[in-house]
């Protein structure tokens, strides 16, 4: 898969990330991937290519997510 054109945004918590990535997509008719993954790629991604950023989406449930090492979950933040 080849991504052309792709931004991160990046800060601190609360500082409007969410809401410019959100405002810049209507405008500009960009896909939005949010930290969140509610976007409209997820559930076309296969697992394999891309298992950090289908984590969330296979997980059980919450427990899953609380329930990694500090080592698992240090290589899902770096990847």
């Amino acid at each position: 898969m080849r991504f052309d054109n792709v931004y991160y945004i990046t800060g601190m918590a609360y500082a409007g990330k969410s809401t410019m990535v959100k405002l810049l997509a209507d405008k500009y008719s960009g896909i939005l991937c949010g930290e969140n993954y509610h976007d409209q790629l997820l559930p076309e991604l296969d697992k394999t290519e891309f298992p950090c950023l289908t984590y969330t989406r296979d997980l059980e449930d919450w427990l899953d997510f609380i329930r990694r090492t500090p080592e698992e979950y240090k290589a899902w933040m770096k990847q």
